[in-house]
């Protein structure tokens, strides 16, 4: 796919909704999840999502990361990154730290880079607290 660090290509993946599988219903994973199939619902992971040129996901995303090279149909939200291959169509909103789009992707909706939030967790977290 896309991006100099690939780790959808070394994720362990726990599930895969197959090429032929029509899914209703949400799905929430603690690992990576491959969608070949249509899932009607809600896709939520711990791990990667990872939408193949087959995948469709009519729902809302969620993940560490999500990889789509099939269609989704639903708003995104990842903490990690989020890729978009050329064969890749997204019409919703996106909520990221980091978004790469490739050439000739499809995306409809809007897009918000929160890695000011991010830092400021990070920030407030390397503040140790004292004690009263």
């Amino acid at each position: 796919m896309l991006g100099k660090k690939q780790e959808h290509l070394n994720a362990k993946i726990s599930s895969i909704v197959g090429a032929d599988m029509i899914m209703e219903g949400n799905i929430t994973a603690k690992e990576t999840i491959r969608i070949e199939g249509t899932v009607k619902g809600d896709v939520s992971s711990e791990g990667i999502v990872i939408v193949s040129p087959t995948g469709t996901i009519n729902g809302n995303v969620k993940g560490s990361s999500i990889m789509v090279a099939g269609t989704i149909k639903g708003d995104m939200n990842s903490g990690g990154r989020i890729e978009v291959s050329a064969t890749g169509k997204i019409d919703g909103n996106i909520k990221t730290r980091s978004l790469i789009i490739d050439e000739n992707a499809v995306f409809q909706g809007q897009c918000t880079m929160n890695t000011q939030d991010i830092e400021s967790e990070l920030i407030a977290a390397e503040i140790p607290e004292t004690e009263v």
